[in-house]
């Protein structure tokens, strides 16, 4: 369909009113246009469109995208995507730019397709818009957005960050995104999930348009939920106001502790890394961590190691003792407990792996023991009421359950907050400011050498 020599304009049906995806073509505008919901209808000169897409991919040297694809580049303000279509229905896979626009467009929920693509496994649907898991795309999740570096790796990763519809944090994964690219991601292509509680279309674009990495967006649809016999307790409730973090960072907390792991996005990939929206590769990352990992037979890897705040954890270290009392757990019983816990009086030193960067094998976490830890915290309601730290969980768990064998340390370039570091791969860089060499944001970190700060 839609592939005449021929055509001013057309209608595509991705919802197979019909028994299965069509596409109507006109040598002439329709006097009268057939609509139905999740239908995209356009004018185009269908035969001039794919020939200036195959020519602008042959100019790029890639291959000829299978599909339609509309004349000229996309304006970036564009948030009017219902003439867009990025391949034919029969088609395994269209251009980066169409793919890019779909990951932009949040699909509106027809009836059906909320069967169609969790029986698939393709994506899923949650207050009335759908939502493709990666490598897919398209009006229902029916076609590929593979890098090569896919389909050539015997594992499957993917790497995310979670943000808020706030304006600091857009504009701070902005930053973060065109870094990943250019100093990691544009040699692996792994996709990038960005975790949300709900997005605006302007930020969406922003996100997507920020870099060349292949953006996917998961909804969290109880990343606020708080437990009943928090919210019916007047003295509980009372205590959610006294507490100086925001609901929304103690929301990040707990779901950054457990339920991230158990996210249907995530469900067909073996490693994840993570990223903060603030958190960013101040130097070139010059090997691939998370194949480092995979040949290691890893289960965590973590950057670096640093304390809490007393304050921030209150009581954790207490419901911790108590969860492996009743599990028969020695608190100093493995290498890594006795690390963070001191010998004299059983107490942790609040020293923790900083998890703002990580990489996790994911079976283990969406598993028990880990899940059974969290659980048993997430029942105490602390996250909520005291604000307890996902790196704390992370910590205490992998203290608990995992040998040293299967813990990595990785060194790569690595930025966030006050905390720069630019690894051993790079010896004569050191951490300076952006500020310092021209660039921004003003307090980010850059690895640059004596040359760069010398001519600033």
């Amino acid at each position: 369909h839609c592939n005449s020599n021929s055509c001013s304009y057309w209608t595509y049906d991705p919802t197979a009113v019909y028994g299965q995806p069509l596409c109507w073509i006109w040598a002439g505008r329709p006097a009268e246009i057939k609509s139905e919901r999740g239908w995209i209808s356009g004018d185009a000169d269908c035969q001039r469109s794919r020939a200036a897409a195959a020519q602008a991919a042959q100019a790029a040297g890639e291959d000829s995208p299978g599909g339609f694809q509309m004349e000229g580049e996309v304006d970036a303000t564009d948030q009017d995507l219902d003439g867009l279509v990025a391949v034919r229905p029969e088609s395994r896979s269209g251009s980066r730019s169409i793919s890019r626009q779909w990951a932009v467009k949040e699909i509106i929920e027809i009836p059906g397709m909320r069967y169609f693509l969790e029986s698939t496994g393709r994506g899923r649907c949650v207050e009335g818009f759908c939502e493709c898991f990666p490598p897919f795309r398209g009006p229902l999740c029916e076609q590929l957005d593979q890098s090569p570096q896919d389909a050539q790796r015997n594992f499957t990763a993917v790497l995310h960050y979670l943000t808020s519809d706030d304006d600091t944090d857009i504009e701070d994964i902005q930053h973060s995104l065109p870094r990943l690219w250019r100093r990691f991601n544009r040699r692996f292509d792994y996709p990038v999930v960005i975790f949300h509680d709900g997005l605006s279309d302007v930020h969406r674009q922003q996100v997507v348009n920020a870099s060349k990495n292949r953006i996917w967006f998961a909804y969290v649809d109880d990343y606020l939920k708080v437990p009943e016999f928090i919210m019916e307790d007047p003295s509980r409730k009372a205590a959610l106001e006294e507490i100086k973090w925001s609901l929304g960072y103690r929301g990040m907390c707990r779901f950054r502790s457990g339920t991230i792991f158990l996210q249907p996005v995530l469900k067909k990939f073996e490693y994840a890394m993570t990223l903060d929206t603030d958190g960013y590769f101040p130097a070139e990352v010059s090997a691939d961590p998370i194949a480092a990992m995979h040949e290691g037979n890893y289960v965590y890897t973590w950057s670096h190691v640093l304390p809490d705040l007393p304050g921030a954890v209150r009581h954790f270290w207490d419901h911790s003792l108590m969860y492996m009392k009743m599990k028969g757990i020695d608190p100093r019983e493995t290498p890594i407990l006795r690390q963070f816990v001191r010998e004299d009086d059983i107490q942790w030193t609040y020293q923790l792996y900083m998890n703002d960067i990580e990489i996790v094998q994911l079976d283990w976490f969406r598993s028990d023991p880990y899940q059974d830890y969290f659980r048993y915290l997430d029942s105490m309601g602390g996250f909520w009421l005291h604000r307890w730290g996902d790196h704390a969980v992370r910590t205490i768990a992998v203290g608990m359950w995992l040998p040293e064998d299967k813990v990595f340390e990785m060194d790569v370039p690595y930025g966030h907050q006050n905390y720069c570091r630019c690894s051993g791969a790079h010896p004569h860089l050191s951490c300076v400011r952006e500020e310092d060499v021209g660039g921004v944001p003003a307090k980010w970190w850059i690895c640059a050498g004596e040359d760069a700060r010398e001519d600033d």
